[in-house]
C-alpha cells in the first residue's frame, strides 16, 4: 500500500446522510477523505467533520494497545498490557460476576459510535444473549419518534428524499438540516428553485431558519399542539383531504376529539406564536401541493415527544400529502433496508427472559438500588460519561469500587476514565461493514483502506476474543464478519432482491429496490394490524398542556453542531478551535434580567446537577430558551458538562429521552472558581 491510491468507505457515523467517501491511502496512512461523487446523496462533498479524519486517524488520544487501569477510579492512569493478559483477567471477573451474581448483573451499553450493520449490533448481541445478561434498551436518539412512527404507519418509511425537490411546501419542523443533515441542502435548494416554499418550525434561529423562506419559533414542547391546530383548522374549513381519509385511515373521528380543542387562539396562546402566523401556515398546508412534512428527531425528545411525532403524522395524513410524489412525512427512512437482524443477532442464545434496561437510566441501573445489582459494564460505541443524561448520577455510578468497567474504545475519553480495563477498537476505516441509511435509501459496503493502528480491532472481533476468553462453544459466536454480513442480506424481501456480498464487492453502492416514486403506504403495504393508517391517539398519548410553565426558568435545548456528533470528534483540535469552551446561548434581555452580559462565566444548574458556560448573547433562542450545543467533553467545562442538567425522565412514547425538556436557573459565576466534578 506504497503508492497513493484512493479507495472507497462509509461515513460511520450516527448521520441521516450516511456518505459514500473516497478514502485517499498513501503507505498505510489515511491523506484526505472526500465524498463519493457517485453516490447520488454524497454528491461529491463531505461535513466539516468528516474533512478532519486523518486527524482522528492520528491522534494522541487514540488506544492502541490494551490498558489496565493502576491509579484510583476516575484517574485515567493505565498500564500497557497483552490482549492475553487483559482477556484472561476480564473473563475470570465476568465468570466470577455470572457464579455468583448471575448473567443480569452484566450490563452491555452502547449506541452509534459506528453505525455499521456489524459494528452496531451483531455478534455482540450473540455474545451477552449467550451470557445472559442484561439487555440495553437503545432509547437515546429516536425511540419516541419510532414508536409515534409505527403507531400511526407500522412502518419507519418516508418518501425516497431524491424526490425531494418535486415538493411545493416544505415543513423542516425540528429539523436543521443545514447541520445534521447537510446533504439534503442541495435538495431543498433545488426544491425552491423550482418554486418551493420552505418553513422551518423550531424554537431556535438556527442556520436552517437564516437559509430559508419562513421561521416560526413555538415554545419548546408545543409542536403537538400546533399540528393539532392545524388539523382543527383543516377539518373545520372542510379543506382536509376527506377521500383519502376514507380509503386510507381509520380513527379519524378519535383524532377530532384531541384537535378540537385547538383554535387558533388558543394554539397561539399555547406555542407562544402570533396568530397570524399560524393562519398563514394554515392557509399553505390547506392549499399547496405536494407538501412535505420533514420532521426531525428535535421534535421528540420532549416529555410528550411521542404525542409531537403522531401529530405531525397525523397532520401530514389528513392534508392528503402522501398522495404526492414528493410529498408526505419524512421522519426516517430505516424500514427501507429489511435486513435479518434475527437471523444477525441470535436472540435463540438467550435462553431465558432477563430484564431490560434503559440506557438513558443508566444512573439509575447502576446506583445501589437496582436488582439484581450490576456489577460489570461493557461499553462499545459509546461514551456515557459524556453523552449520558443525569450526568452526576452516572458519574457516581461509575465511581463504583465493585463496579467492574471494560471499554472497547478507539480514544481516551470521559468513560475510559472510569474503567478497569481499555481494549483498543479499530476504526470503521480499518474494518469490513455493511451501512444502511435512515435518510436515503442506499445500501453500501465499506472496506478496510488501511489495516488497524497498533493492536486495535473491530468490534466483532473483540467479541470473538471474549467469547473464546469466556469458554462459549456456540459457533454463531465465531462467525466471519463476511458470514455476518450474508446471514444480514439473507432475506427473500424484495426491496433486497439480487443484493448480495459478492454483488456488493463488486459495486459497494446499491440502492434498494424501491423506486425513488414509489409512494409509501400509497403504493406500498401498511404494516398496522388493520392494514389502515392509524389517526386515533397512541394508548400511551399525553395531550398538549394547556399552557407553558412559568417559573422563571429557562428551557434549555442541547442540540447538535457542525463540529461534532455527540461526543465525536471533540477532541480534535481543528474542530475545538471553533468552540474550545462551552458556551450558553441566551436572548440579551435574558441575559439583562438576571443581571448577566456577554462574555461572562455563568453557572447553570437545577435539580439534577450544574455546569458551567461562556454566556454568548445572541439571537438563536427564543425568549425563555437558553442553548448549549452538544456535547463537549467534561475536561473542556468544570469536569462536567450540559448533561449535567438532563434528567433520566423518560418521553410519552418507546422510553425515549428527554433531552430538550431540562429547565434551568442560569446565574454569574466568578472567574477563576474552584473546578468542581460532578
Amino acid at each position: 500500500m506504497s503508492a497513493r491510491e484512493e479507495r472507497y468507505a462509509v461515513c460511520p457515523h450516527d448521520c441521516y446522510d450516511t456518505c459514500g467517501l473516497k478514502v485517499t491511502v498513501e503507505a498505510g496512512a489515511v491523506r484526505a477523505v472526500r465524498g463519493a461523487a457517485e453516490h447520488p446523496i454524497t454528491r461529491g462533498f463531505v461535513c466539516l467533520k468528516v474533512s478532519r479524519y486523518p486527524e482522528r486517524v492520528t491522534h494522541r488520544d487514540r488506544v492502541l494497545y490494551p490498558l489496565r487501569r493502576v491509579g484510583p477510579k476516575g484517574a485515567g492512569r493505565f498500564v500497557r498490557a497483552s490482549w492475553e493478559e487483559a482477556l484472561a483477567a476480564i473473563a475470570a471477573r465476568l465468570r466470577e460476576i455470572v457464579r455468583t451474581d448471575g448473567g443480569e448483573a452484566i450490563l452491555p451499553y452502547s449506541f452509534a459510535g459506528n453505525m455499521g450493520v456489524l459494528a452496531y449490533g451483531s455478534l455482540d448481541q450473540r455474545f451477552f444473549h449467550a451470557l445472559g445478561a442484561s439487555r440495553l434498551d437503545r432509547t437515546i436518539c429516536t425511540a419516541a419518534a419510532d414508536a409515534a412512527t409505527r403507531w400511526v404507519f407500522g412502518a419507519r418509511l418516508g418518501p425516497d428524499p431524491e424526490v425531494l425537490p418535486e415538493a411545493r411546501l416544505i415543513l423542516l419542523w425540528g429539523a436543521n438540516p443545514a447541520v445534521t443533515n447537510v446533504h439534503a441542502v442541495p435538495l431543498l435548494d433545488e426544491a425552491r428553485a423550482r418554486g418551493a416554499e420552505i418553513w422551518t418550525i423550531d424554537p431556535l434561529r438556527t442556520e436552517t431558519a437564516r437559509r430559508y423562506d419562513r421561521h416560526l419559533a413555538p415554545v419548546p414542547g408545543t409542536d403537538a399542539a400546533l399540528a393539532l391546530g392545524l388539523i382543527r383548522f383543516l377539518v373545520e374549513t372542510g379543506r382536509y383531504d376527506r377521500d383519502f381519509v376514507d380509503r386510507y385511515t381509520e380513527g379519524f373521528e378519535a383524532l377530532w376529539e384531541q384537535a378540537r380543542p385547538w383554535t387558533l387562539e388558543r394554539t397561539a396562546a399555547v406555542t407562544g406564536l402570533a396568530p397570524e402566523a399560524i393562519w398563514d401556515l394554515a392557509q399553505r398546508v390547506a392549499r399547496v401541493r405536494p407538501l412535505l412534512v420533514r420532521a426531525g428527531y428535535g421534535v421528540q425528545r420532549q416529555d410528550n415527544g411521542g404525542a409531537a411525532f403522531w401529530a405531525l403524522g397525523a397532520l401530514a395524513v389528513v392534508a392528503g400529502a402522501l398522495r404526492d410524489v414528493g410529498g408526505g412525512f419524512l421522519g426516517s427512512n430505516r424500514d427501507a433496508f429489511p435486513l435479518n437482524h434475527a437471523k444477525l443477532t441470535a436472540p435463540d442464545l438467550l435462553h431465558r427472559p432477563v430484564r431490560r434496561v434503559n440506557m438513558i437510566q443508566l444512573g439509575e441501573a447502576l446506583s445501589e438500588r437496582a436488582h439484581p445489582p450490576v456489577k460489570a459494564l461493557v461499553v462499545y460505541n459509546a461514551n456515557p460519561a459524556a453523552t449520558a443524561p443525569d450526568q452526576r448520577a452516572v458519574l457516581q455510578g461509575l465511581a463504583r469500587e465493585d463496579l467492574f468497567v471494560v471499554v472497547h474504545e478507539q480514544m481516551l475519553t470521559d468513560t475510559t476514565r472510569w474503567a478497569d480495563w481499555v481494549l483498543p477498537a479499530a476504526l470503521a476505516f480499518e474494518t469490513l461493514d455493511l451501512h444502511t441509511s435512515y435518510f436515503h435509501r442506499y445500501l453500501q459496503l465499506s472496506r478496510p483502506v488501511r489495516p488497524p493502528e497498533g493492536e486495535a480491532v473491530s468490534n466483532t472481533e473483540f467479541f470473538r476474543r471474549l467469547a473464546r476468553a469466556m469458554g462459549l462453544e456456540d459457533p454463531r459466536l465465531y462467525a466471519s464478519d463476511e458470514d455476518l454480513i450474508r446471514d444480514a442480506l439473507d432475506t427473500d424481501h424484495p426491496w433486497l432482491r439480487g443484493i448480495t456480498l459478492e454483488r456488493l464487492y463488486a459495486e459497494p453502492l446499491q440502492r434498494v429496490r424501491l423506486d425513488p416514486r414509489t409512494r409509501p403506504f400509497v403504493d406500498t403495504p401498511i404494516p398496522t394490524p388493520s392494514g389502515r393508517i392509524r389517526l386515533q391517539p397512541p394508548p400511551w398519548m399525553r395531550p398538549p398542556a394547556a399552557s407553558p410553565p412559568e417559573d422563571g426558568r429557562l428551557w434549555l435545548i442541547s442540540p447538535a453542531k457542525r463540529e461534532t456528533i455527540k461526543s465525536s470528534f471533540g477532541n480534535v483540535e481543528s474542530l475545538r478551535r471553533h468552540e474550545p469552551e462551552p458556551v450558553l446561548l441566551m436572548t440579551a434581555a435574558d441575559a439583562h434580567g438576571r443581571g448577566l452580559a456577554h462574555g461572562m462565566r455563568v453557572r447553570a444548574s437545577n435539580a439534577e446537577g450544574s455546569t458551567v458556560f461562556r454566556l454568548v448573547v445572541s439571537d438563536v433562542p427564543r425568549p425563555g430558551t437558553a442553548v448549549s450545543y452538544a456535547v463537549h467533553w467534561n475536561g473542556d467545562g468544570d469536569g462536567t458538562n450540559v448533561n449535567q442538567l438532563t434528567s433520566q425522565r423518560v418521553a410519552d412514547a418507546g422510553g425515549g429521552a428527554t433531552f430538550y425538556a431540562a429547565r434551568i436557573d442560569v446565574q454569574a459565576e466568578p472567574e477563576g472558581a474552584p473546578v468542581r466534578a460532578g
